[in-house]
């Protein structure tokens, strides 16, 4: 019988396997319920981009025997266009979290620091721990927001990537303008400032950094974004990369033959053009936000405000028991013990009657638990 300790690097065996959020399927298996909404992923209320499925339908009929262009060219070319940058400035991958795998593969190695927030996307953690590199987990300000100052303090000369995510997941605050700039400032040019903006698209705060234009003098500089969320493409995976043209030469080199398939490229190129999708998604989703916010706030919660789609509310006691009673009535959405916030709720923005839903579900379980 294999051992398999024996033969798995160490710095494999110690990752905390990663809880995603459940999918409807298994809720409904579970539990036998048939009507259940999933509020735990932060995907798109609407669903997905009309224009991108009938090209993703298209592509089916026609081309998906033949394998995809491996760098999703036309991809690039467009974005290119939108951004107004050099092509040889975009990486294509399978979702952020490809991106973020790839990012990690070429640029980490074995005992190389990485520095991000407390709590923030777990990926950073998991992809720097299969690389064998040293995470450097900085305590989060008292209002849930990067420790700017606490992390330039922790620069080393072994500092190899900074992971910014801007807005936050799972709090959903922003890194300000100002403390962008502090920070890049600081980042040594050896180091690397990865600035994830998977939901930039909803924010509207005047003083959130449009981080595009720091491209030209900080060729450390690495912005990632995604075709998931606003878009509604989170179950084909797309996400890229921005980045000067030396980092995206060595990220093609890592990266798999074909990393992005022909579905996923189709769907996104013309998802681009869904400008009437996108901003339906957006205005949907502000509307939600402002609904479940301050009907946890009516509630006496204490709901973080957000600049993304989801809601992080602090219920101050064990959200186990809540999360199971809500799931019973067949509301799904995400508990953050396993993140480390065990009084923790993340709730995605729903449509207006699914935020309803979600808020009823929760003061329901609060009163079954004793909690309200």
């Amino acid at each position: 019988m294999i051992d398999i300790n024996k033969i798995t690097r160490q710095c494999i065996i110690d990752i905390k396997e990663y809880v995603p959020g459940k999918p409807i399927e298994e809720v409904k298996r579970e539990l036998g319920l048939e009507d259940v909404i999933k509020l735990s992923s932060n995907e798109n209320p609407l669903g997905t981009s009309p224009m991108a499925i009938q090209a993703m339908i298209k592509e089916v009929q026609e081309n998906v025997h033949y394998y995809p262009e491996a760098l999703s060219p036309l991809l690039v070319a467009k974005l290119a266009r939108i951004y107004q940058l050099d092509p040889n400035q975009f990486f294509i991958n399978n979702g952020v979290d490809g991106v973020l795998s790839m990012i990690a593969m070429a640029f980490i190695n074995s005992g190389d620091e990485v520095v991000t927030s407390q709590y923030s996307f777990y990926s950073y953690q998991s992809v720097t721990a299969h690389m064998d590199g040293k995470m450097i987990l900085i305590p989060q300000t008292q209002d849930r927001r990067f420790n700017i100052d606490a992390i330039i303090a922790a620069l080393t000369p072994k500092t190899k990537i900074v992971f910014l995510c801007n807005p936050n997941n799972p709090t959903g605050t922003i890194t300000t303008r100002d403390e962008f700039e502090r920070l890049l400032s600081s980042v040594p040019e050896n180091c690397l400032l990865v600035s994830d903006e998977a939901y930039y698209e909803f924010v509207d705060a005047p003083d959130y950094p449009q981080t595009i234009p720091y491209l030209k003098d900080h060729s450390n500089l690495i912005i990632t974004r995604t075709f998931s969320k606003v878009m509604g493409l989170a179950g084909v995976r797309v996400g890229y990369a921005i980045a000067h043209e030396s980092i995206i030469r060595v990220l093609r080199k890592v990266c798999d033959a074909f990393p992005v398939n022909r579905i996923a490229q189709a769907g996104a190129l013309a998802g681009l053009d869904d400008q009437e999708f996108i901003d339906r998604s957006v205005r949907i989703v502000k509307q939600g936000r402002y609904q479940l916010y301050h009907g946890l706030l009516n509630m006496g919660l204490n709901a973080i405000p957000s600049h993304t789609n989801f809601v992080l509310v602090d219920l101050g006691i064990p959200v186990a028991q809540i999360y199971e009673a809500m799931l019973s009535q067949g509301v799904i959405v995400r508990p953050l013990g396993p993140q480390g916030l065990p009084s923790c709720l993340r709730i995605t923005v729903g449509t207006s009657i699914q935020n309803e839903r979600a808020l009823i579900a929760l003061k329901r379980a609060l009163q079954g638990c004793g909690g309200g």
